[in-house]
């Protein structure tokens, strides 16, 4: 998404098997939880933090208590809920970004039965989600959080990652209660059309060109869930050329860390290559930052839930680099950082950046640094707000095998 402010704060300062282990009720009604939280899967790779399962799971809980009560905010409308974006600014009067929004609709219904509330808190955030909707039936990407209106320059438009987002929440809350298929295939369908570009890579935002793509978009997990459950479009075309795209590009501009840039450009070509540094952002475009540090998350997610050789493959390279280069100190992975795995500068850090790492580690099946980074999950050495406490809430349900594959 579109993080200016934290672009302009960034500017100063620089300059197992994938299979659930229990079959889910498939005609559930919407009162009835399926799945109800903690609900642990085997992953077809990769290993496990050491702690107990239940030690994991109390994490997971003590982490949900904390977010929820400082994050999830029952406005505008008296049907409605938003993900604050309170410590980081992203939005005017801590409103909504639809990154956000979709950070909640993966969060809250993977905390279902531990959160008796799950259901109607998730309906508040897909309601506010449709009662801001652009012309292309994607959520509007900042919202003032008094007014919450569009609260950006120029006509609303939204942003891929959060699409991706809203529209995965949407199948996990219909494998979860029931009730939601239409809501998904239709959102799906307006997703295929303004953020899938014709050759089947992901566009960076749904009015933006369809020559550039972000790596922190490619949620292949996500696309794989979509594949699965939504026939009417060519899902598995997407996947290949996302996949496609992550090889190219690190063969050709970072072969040994395997790191991916915050922008790409030509990925309509069998060639992409780093944004110009200036590309969308005012941070460096051509490198790792505030974008691709989901990146080790994202595919070390998907590799954890499918197995797959390709994002298996990218994410122990991003892992090793990242511990090599950090001296295994999770606090030392910096938000801002080279192609070819090291610091672009010492000068800004985010919790975040360590932790979006730990499902990397684990699809890489390093135990010693799975474990380093579970134990740093439980700190906050730098303040982080909503962006990173999110971000932290959803690597916990993935590094505590909470986090289940509504594929499966």
């Amino acid at each position: 998404m579109k993080r200016q402010l934290r672009v302009a704060l960034v500017m100063a300062v620089a300059a197992g098997t994938g299979t659930v282990m229990v079959a889910f009720a498939g005609t559930a009604s919407a009162a009835t939880v399926s799945r109800p939280f903690p609900y642990h899967v085997t992953y077809q790779t990769g290993v496990l933090p050491s702690a107990s399962p239940s030690a994991r799971d109390a994490a997971v809980k003590k982490q949900y208590d904390s977010w929820k009560s400082t994050y999830l905010v029952h406005g505008c409308a008296s049907s409605e809920y938003y993900v604050s974006t309170k410590g980081d600014g992203d939005a005017p009067h801590n409103g909504p970004v639809s990154e956000g929004q979709g950070y909640g609709m993966n969060i809250v219904p993977l905390m279902a039965g531990y959160d008796a509330d799950a259901k109607t808190e998730f309906d508040g955030l897909w309601q506010l989600v449709k009662d801001h909707e652009d012309s292309r039936g994607m959520m509007q990407w900042q919202l003032d959080g008094k007014t919450c209106k569009y609260t950006d320059s120029g006509t609303p438009d939204g942003a891929t990652d959060s699409d991706l987002d809203i529209g995965y929440g949407l199948i996990l809350a219909d494998k979860q209660w029931g009730g939601y298929t239409t809501d998904a295939k239709n959102w799906l369908a307006h997703f295929y059309s303004a953020d899938v570009a014709s050759d089947g890579h992901l566009k960076c935002e749904d009015d933006g060109p369809t020559t550039d793509t972000r790596p922190s978009d490619w949620m292949l997990d996500h696309l794989r869930a979509f594949a699965a459950y939504d026939t009417a479009h060519d899902w598995n075309k997407v996947i290949t050329k996302t996949q496609n795209l992550a090889q190219e590009f690190t063969a050709a501009y970072s072969p040994t860390a395997n790191l991916l840039s915050d922008f790409v450009v030509g990925a309509n070509t069998t060639s992409p290559k780093p944004a110009p540094a200036d590309y969308q952002e005012d941070q460096p475009d051509n490198i790792v930052g505030y974008n691709s540090i989901r990146v080790p998350w994202h595919l070390g997610t998907d590799a954890l839930l499918y197995g797959n050789s390709v994002t298996k493959a990218i994410a122990t390279k991003e892992s090793n680099s990242y511990k090599s280069h950090s001296g295994g100190n999770p606090k030392k992975v910096y938000p801002h950082t080279k192609l070819d795995g090291t610091p672009y500068t010492t000068d800004d850090q985010a919790e975040e950046a360590g932790d979006s790492v730990g499902p990397a580690a684990m699809a890489a099946g390093d135990q010693a640094w799975t474990d380093t980074i579970w134990n740093y999950l439980a700190t906050n050495p730098f303040g982080d707000g909503y962006f990173g406490e999110s971000i932290k809430m959803l690597v916990y349900l993935v590094m505590a095998a909470d986090y289940w594959s509504p594929a499966s």
